[in-house]
Protein backbone atom coordinates (compact mmCIF):
# COMPACT_ATOMS: atom_id res chain seq x y z
CA UNK A 1 0.00 0.00 0.00
CA UNK A 2 2.02 2.99 -1.37
CA UNK A 3 0.14 7.00 -1.88
CA UNK A 4 1.96 8.62 -4.47
CA UNK A 5 1.95 12.47 -4.72
CA UNK A 6 -0.42 13.64 -7.96
CA UNK A 7 -1.03 17.36 -8.64
CA UNK A 8 -4.45 18.85 -10.38
CA UNK A 9 -3.73 22.39 -10.68
CA UNK A 10 -0.83 22.75 -7.94
CA UNK A 11 -3.08 21.09 -5.53
CA UNK A 12 -1.36 17.75 -4.14
CA UNK A 13 -3.47 14.74 -4.01
CA UNK A 14 -2.13 11.76 -1.70
CA UNK A 15 -3.37 8.71 -4.17
CA UNK A 16 -3.27 4.70 -3.03
CA UNK A 17 -4.70 3.39 -6.48
CA UNK A 18 -5.02 -0.11 -4.88
CA UNK A 19 -6.78 1.10 -2.45
CA UNK A 20 -8.83 3.08 -4.51
CA UNK A 21 -8.23 6.22 -2.20
CA UNK A 22 -7.27 9.59 -1.80
CA UNK A 23 -6.51 12.51 -0.03
CA UNK A 24 -6.41 16.23 0.08
CA UNK A 25 -5.19 18.28 2.47
CA UNK A 26 -6.12 21.54 3.96
CA UNK A 27 -8.00 22.53 0.51
CA UNK A 28 -9.47 26.09 0.38
CA UNK A 29 -13.45 26.12 -0.95
CA UNK A 30 -12.22 28.04 -4.24
CA UNK A 31 -8.74 25.58 -4.89
CA UNK A 32 -11.82 23.03 -4.68
CA UNK A 33 -14.40 24.40 -6.88
CA UNK A 34 -11.57 24.62 -9.34
CA UNK A 35 -10.37 20.86 -9.40
CA UNK A 36 -13.37 19.24 -8.16
CA UNK A 37 -14.13 18.54 -12.17
CA UNK A 38 -10.94 16.97 -13.03
CA UNK A 39 -11.20 14.75 -9.93
CA UNK A 40 -14.45 13.41 -10.64
CA UNK A 41 -12.55 12.58 -14.04
CA UNK A 42 -9.98 11.03 -12.94
CA UNK A 43 -10.58 8.80 -9.75
CA UNK A 44 -14.36 8.41 -9.99
CA UNK A 45 -15.58 5.98 -7.43
CA UNK A 46 -12.51 6.63 -5.49
CA UNK A 47 -13.02 6.88 -1.62
CA UNK A 48 -12.07 10.32 -1.15
CA UNK A 49 -10.29 11.56 2.73
CA UNK A 50 -10.14 15.65 3.65
CA UNK A 51 -8.62 16.66 6.39
CA UNK A 52 -7.68 19.90 7.77
CA UNK A 53 -5.11 20.32 10.73
CA UNK A 54 -4.68 24.24 12.06
CA UNK A 55 -1.63 23.98 12.40
CA UNK A 56 -0.85 24.01 8.80
CA UNK A 57 -3.66 26.29 8.02
CA UNK A 58 -2.75 29.94 7.02
CA UNK A 59 -4.78 32.49 9.57
CA UNK A 60 -7.11 33.31 7.19
CA UNK A 61 -8.09 30.12 5.65
CA UNK A 62 -11.71 28.45 6.79
CA UNK A 63 -12.55 25.07 6.37
CA UNK A 64 -15.37 24.83 3.48
CA UNK A 65 -18.33 23.16 5.71
CA UNK A 66 -20.81 24.42 3.25
CA UNK A 67 -19.24 22.59 -0.30
CA UNK A 68 -17.98 19.44 1.51
CA UNK A 69 -21.80 19.28 2.49
CA UNK A 70 -22.80 19.58 -0.67
CA UNK A 71 -20.44 16.84 -2.32
CA UNK A 72 -21.93 14.92 0.34
CA UNK A 73 -19.01 14.39 2.41
CA UNK A 74 -19.45 12.84 5.60
CA UNK A 75 -17.35 14.62 8.95
CA UNK A 76 -15.14 11.62 10.21
CA UNK A 77 -12.93 13.32 12.74
CA UNK A 78 -13.38 16.29 14.82
CA UNK A 79 -10.41 16.43 17.20
CA UNK A 80 -8.25 18.39 19.42
CA UNK A 81 -4.64 18.22 18.60
CA UNK A 82 -1.99 17.91 21.95
CA UNK A 83 1.98 17.67 21.69
CA UNK A 84 4.02 15.91 24.43
CA UNK A 85 8.13 16.71 24.64
CA UNK A 86 10.55 14.52 25.66
CA UNK A 87 10.66 17.56 28.72
CA UNK A 88 7.41 17.79 29.47
CA UNK A 89 6.52 14.00 30.16
CA UNK A 90 5.89 13.25 33.69
CA UNK A 91 6.61 9.97 33.52
CA UNK A 92 5.34 6.33 34.76
CA UNK A 93 2.70 6.06 37.79
CA UNK A 94 2.36 3.36 39.94
CA UNK A 95 -0.11 0.05 38.29
CA UNK A 96 -0.02 -3.23 38.37
CA UNK A 97 -0.98 -4.11 34.50
CA UNK A 98 0.05 -6.14 31.78
CA UNK A 99 1.09 -3.85 29.12
CA UNK A 100 3.65 -5.17 26.27
CA UNK A 101 4.90 -3.85 22.69
CA UNK A 102 2.96 -6.39 20.03
CA UNK A 103 4.90 -8.36 17.88
CA UNK A 104 3.77 -10.19 14.96
CA UNK A 105 3.62 -13.60 16.70
CA UNK A 106 0.83 -12.04 18.20
CA UNK A 107 -1.00 -9.88 15.67
CA UNK A 108 -3.89 -11.58 15.21
CA UNK A 109 -5.74 -11.43 18.34
CA UNK A 110 -4.88 -7.86 18.50
CA UNK A 111 -6.65 -7.52 14.70
CA UNK A 112 -9.96 -8.93 16.17
CA UNK A 113 -10.30 -7.02 18.76
CA UNK A 114 -9.05 -3.36 16.80
CA UNK A 115 -11.30 -3.78 14.37
CA UNK A 116 -14.61 -4.80 16.60
CA UNK A 117 -13.24 -1.84 18.90
CA UNK A 118 -12.23 0.68 15.55
CA UNK A 119 -14.24 -1.09 12.63
CA UNK A 120 -14.70 2.99 10.92
CA UNK A 121 -10.86 3.85 11.79
CA UNK A 122 -9.02 3.86 8.03
CA UNK A 123 -6.39 1.68 9.63
CA UNK A 124 -8.00 -1.35 10.13
CA UNK A 125 -5.68 -4.15 11.15
CA UNK A 126 -5.57 -4.81 7.41
CA UNK A 127 -3.73 -1.87 6.82
CA UNK A 128 -1.89 -1.83 9.81
CA UNK A 129 -0.24 -5.30 8.89
CA UNK A 130 0.86 -4.31 5.46
CA UNK A 131 3.01 -1.52 7.01
CA UNK A 132 3.59 -3.34 10.40
CA UNK A 133 7.26 -1.49 10.84
CA UNK A 134 5.62 1.85 11.50
CA UNK A 135 3.67 0.85 14.58
CA UNK A 136 4.38 0.76 17.84
CA UNK A 137 1.52 -1.17 19.23
CA UNK A 138 0.88 -1.54 22.89
CA UNK A 139 -1.34 -4.12 24.15
CA UNK A 140 -2.81 -4.49 27.67
CA UNK A 141 -3.61 -8.27 28.87
CA UNK A 142 -6.43 -9.89 31.23
CA UNK A 143 -6.50 -13.34 32.29
CA UNK A 144 -4.08 -13.78 28.88
CA UNK A 145 -6.88 -12.06 26.65
CA UNK A 146 -6.49 -8.83 24.96
CA UNK A 147 -8.10 -5.78 26.55
CA UNK A 148 -7.28 -2.80 25.28
CA UNK A 149 -4.30 -1.25 23.17
CA UNK A 150 -2.53 1.52 21.71
CA UNK A 151 -1.70 2.51 18.35
CA UNK A 152 1.16 5.09 17.70
CA UNK A 153 2.76 5.31 14.55
CA UNK A 154 6.81 6.31 14.04
CA UNK A 155 7.57 7.36 10.82
CA UNK A 156 10.76 9.45 9.99
CA UNK A 157 8.65 12.71 10.31
CA UNK A 158 6.34 12.22 12.97
CA UNK A 159 5.78 10.35 16.06
CA UNK A 160 1.65 10.47 16.67
CA UNK A 161 -0.95 8.54 18.41
CA UNK A 162 -4.12 7.10 16.83
CA UNK A 163 -5.85 5.20 19.55
CA UNK A 164 -6.00 4.74 23.19
CA UNK A 165 -8.51 1.78 23.80
CA UNK A 166 -9.49 0.12 27.37
CA UNK A 167 -12.51 -0.18 29.52
CA UNK A 168 -11.21 2.04 32.55
CA UNK A 169 -9.46 5.46 32.29
CA UNK A 170 -6.72 4.39 34.43
CA UNK A 171 -5.76 1.57 31.92
CA UNK A 172 -6.05 4.15 29.59
CA UNK A 173 -3.32 6.41 31.35
CA UNK A 174 -1.50 3.73 31.98
CA UNK A 175 -1.03 2.33 28.19
CA UNK A 176 -0.37 5.97 27.45
CA UNK A 177 2.61 6.34 29.64
CA UNK A 178 3.95 2.77 28.81
CA UNK A 179 4.04 4.16 24.89
CA UNK A 180 5.27 7.19 25.36
CA UNK A 181 8.38 6.26 27.61
CA UNK A 182 9.20 3.67 25.19
CA UNK A 183 9.02 5.53 22.22
CA UNK A 184 11.49 8.31 23.76
CA UNK A 185 13.79 5.63 25.15
CA UNK A 186 13.99 4.87 21.44
CA UNK A 187 15.27 8.37 20.51
CA UNK A 188 11.76 10.36 19.34
CA UNK A 189 11.55 13.78 21.35
CA UNK A 190 7.76 14.51 20.72
CA UNK A 191 4.51 12.83 19.98
CA UNK A 192 1.13 14.20 18.67
CA UNK A 193 -2.11 13.27 20.06
CA UNK A 194 -5.33 13.99 18.61
CA UNK A 195 -7.92 13.48 20.78
CA UNK A 196 -12.14 13.35 19.80
CA UNK A 197 -13.33 16.71 20.47
CA UNK A 198 -16.03 15.46 23.04
CA UNK A 199 -13.54 13.21 24.85
CA UNK A 200 -13.25 15.14 27.66
CA UNK A 201 -12.04 12.13 29.93
CA UNK A 202 -9.03 11.16 27.61
CA UNK A 203 -8.12 14.97 27.08
CA UNK A 204 -7.55 15.30 30.76
CA UNK A 205 -5.64 12.35 30.87
CA UNK A 206 -3.36 13.33 28.08
CA UNK A 207 -2.82 16.85 29.98
CA UNK A 208 -1.93 14.69 33.14
CA UNK A 209 0.62 12.96 31.49
CA UNK A 210 2.44 16.01 30.02
CA UNK A 211 0.58 16.87 26.60
CA UNK A 212 0.05 20.49 25.50
CA UNK A 213 -2.89 21.49 23.48
CA UNK A 214 -1.88 23.01 19.95
CA UNK A 215 -4.48 23.68 17.96
CA UNK A 216 -7.52 21.34 15.73
CA UNK A 217 -8.17 18.50 13.14
CA UNK A 218 -10.91 18.02 11.06
CA UNK A 219 -11.29 14.97 8.44
CA UNK A 220 -14.26 14.38 5.95
CA UNK A 221 -14.87 11.31 3.95
CA UNK A 222 -16.56 10.42 0.69
CA UNK A 223 -17.28 8.64 -2.34
CA UNK A 224 -16.07 10.46 -5.67
CA UNK A 225 -18.82 10.39 -8.42
CA UNK A 226 -18.28 9.99 -12.02
CA UNK A 227 -17.81 13.58 -14.14
CA UNK A 228 -20.95 14.48 -15.73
Amino acid sequence: MQSVNKYIKNIRLYVTESEKNLQINDITATELESIWGDVCDAYPNFEIFFSFNSERMTSSQTIPYGLLENLKMEKIDDMVNFKLSKANFTGLSDFELDISLLTEDNFDEFAAFHDSRNGDMFWTSTRIGKKFDIWRIHILKKCGATTGYSMMMATEKNTEIFAVVADVESEKQAILQVACKNIFAEGRNEVLFMIDANDEALQEIARVIGFKQTGFYQGFRGIIPPFL
